[in-house]
């Protein structure tokens, strides 16, 4: 097998990373064969298969046992999967308050920040259980993700024809994912869902956050905005978008979420 860079580094990750649980990743042939060393060692750890088989792609098979196949090598292939975010905690912090100072409704700037303030586990908590931006910090990296490409957007469509709400981008931005703060939980260096997640999820949890802490005479199309960022029902939104902003953010925030985590 030819490994290319982004394959090399991956695999490199993934030996750092599972050793400590006794396993190893190793090309042979056309697969990448998943070294167990203790016999039925997977087995016996359901969240490390879980977390195996989500992120990178593991199967099994009666003739190569444990492995990572054609499919999982094209994905391991085309980008890094990313173990921590590519900026640090405080330098992404700092951003994400740099972009709510551009907010210029008073009451909304100051309501955003004193949510924050009271739930800083925002500034910790992982982007999903395993999908995309799963680790520390990568709900953070997420949030200045997706108002940066926000930002950019609106350089290119405000205008005279396309009108557009800086402060409501800005602001749906930075809550679109607020309900996750209460979603996940570490536990044994894996990321799981609480009960919260089950009962709610993100979305809805995010609605009653935004409801509770933020002032705002926008905050019903914060709302909206919130409600819509997965688009359609099959993704989890109970509305689609039908506003500017609220298709800004779900596309911007999908482009993240897919490419950038």
């Amino acid at each position: 097998m030819i490994l290319n860079k982004n394959l090399e580094e991956n695999l490199k990750r993934l030996n750092n990373k599972f050793k400590r649980y006794g396993l190893e990743f190793n090309p042979e042939g056309n697969i990448i064969k998943v070294i167990e060393y203790q016999k039925y060692l997977l087995n016996d750890n359901p969240k490390v298969k879980e977390f195996l088989r989500g992120k990178y792609f593991v199967e099994f098979n009666s003739i190569h046992l444990w492995h990572i196949g054609q499919y999982g090598i094209n994905r391991l292939s085309n980008k890094i999967i990313k173990v921590k975010p590519s900026e640090g905690i405080d330098v992404l912090r700092e951003k994400l308050y740099s972009f709510i100072e551009e907010i210029e409704e008073r009451e909304l700037k100051i309501s955003i920040k004193d949510t924050l303030e009271k739930y800083p586990i925002f500034f910790e908590s992982p982007g999903a259980k395993i999908k995309h931006h799963a680790y520390k910090g990568g709900l953070l990296e997420h949030t200045v993700q997706t108002i940066e490409f926000s930002l950019a957007i609106i350089l290119n469509l405000d205008n005279k024809e396309i009108i557009l709400d800086k402060d409501l981008i800005i602001a749906g931005a930075i809550l679109h994912d607020i309900g996750k703060i209460n979603c996940y939980r570490t536990e044994n260096g894996f990321f799981e869902i609480t009960e919260t997640f089950l009962k709610q999820e993100h979305i809805i949890n995010g609605i009653k956050i935004i409801s509770q802490e933020i002032k705002s005479k926008k905050l019903d199309e914060l709302i909206h905005i919130l409600a819509s960022h997965h688009n359609t029902k099959e993704w989890g939104s109970p509305i689609e978008p039908i506003t500017n902003e609220a298709w800004i953010i779900h596309l911007v925030e999908n482009m993240s979420s897919k490419i950038m985590g």
